[in-house]
């Protein structure tokens, strides 16, 4: 059987990559001119995204940049205005790698940057550390990133980088199959589902939901606080999947057995549900939940 390919995994590059990299790419001329897209792509979103959780821009919108870079590097591609954007083109139009892609880097934090045949391209360095040069551009095999490995994976970059406990989704089983994890921030005891991520629920759709199974059969339950907390929130909520109670386990091992990881539908639902679970959360005191879907 094939290997799985994620919509935004990094991909090990091949001895065709590597070839056009070093026939179309040069570093420092790329360097050179995504430094000059982030310079637009600043000016147009500093006063849309002043500040995020009291950290001034661009501490915090790693994606926000990362999207906006990529769009306006698209329509330069399309249209080539240097010899850079030109290169890029004929690198594509040679079967080159140009994506965006999402991970875990050096194992400390997820990261979303792009890949260019060889090459890992960061063009918002300075979102976590403004400090740091903008632009980052690294072999890929020498960047430390990798994809989520699983939802245990996940768990342990997020407890660190978001400085939160994780617990496993008990209280919602009707979400359990794409969101197996409930995240308590340690600072504000704001309370969200994971992984908010198109990635983890391609990743657990793509692999029949066992992941989300296997993490559900070993995580540890949610304190009663918390589990008081959310039972107020499924009694405020009107979607049905927010409604149903019982044992997690059981429902994702019913979800299994109708594949409904092969069901747009069950997604969908899945998806509204999440997001009015998020609404109710962005209402209390404290929670900011950080959407991908």
């Amino acid at each position: 059987m094939a290997a799985e390919l994620l919509p935004h995994q990094p991909m090990a590059p091949d001895a065709k990559q590597r070839s056009l990299s070093r026939a179309h790419l040069d570093a420092p001329a790329l360097l050179d001119y995504l430094g000059k897209l982030r310079r637009d792509v600043d000016a147009e979103l500093a006063p849309q995204f002043p500040e995020f959780s009291g950290k001034l821009y661009p501490l915090g919108r790693c994606r926000e940049i990362r999207d906006a870079v990529y769009d306006r590097l698209v329509a330069d591609i399309h249209q080539p205005r240097c010899a850079t954007s030109l290169a890029l083109l004929s690198f594509i139009r040679a079967g080159g790698i140009g994506r965006k892609i999402w991970g875990v880097l050096r194992e400390s934090y997820f990261q979303n940057a792009m890949q260019f045949g060889t090459f890992y391209v960061d063009v918002a360095n300075d979102t976590v550390n403004p400090a740091k040069p903008q632009i980052e551009i690294l072999p890929l095999k020498k960047s430390g990133m990798l994809p989520v490995a699983d939802f245990f994976h996940f768990a342990r970059i997020a407890e660190s980088y978001w400085n939160c406990d994780i617990y496993a989704n008990t209280e919602f089983p009707g979400l359990a199959a794409l969101f197996p994890i409930i995240c308590v921030n340690r600072a504000d005891n704001g309370i969200s589902l994971a992984a908010r991520s198109d990635q983890m629920i391609a990743m657990t759709r793509l692999r029949d939901f066992q992941p989300s199974l296997d993490f559900l059969k070993s995580a540890p339950p949610p304190p009663e606080t918390v589990r008081h907390e959310l039972a107020r929130r499924r009694k405020a909520s009107t979607h049905e999947l927010m409604k149903i109670e019982g044992d997690p386990i059981l429902a994702v091992e019913r979800a299994i057995a109708e594949a409904g990881y092969k069901s747009d539908t069950y997604y969908t639902s899945s998806v509204s549900a999440f997001r009015e679970f998020s609404a109710l959360s962005e209402n209390r005191a404290g929670t900011r939940p950080e959407n991908d879907i």
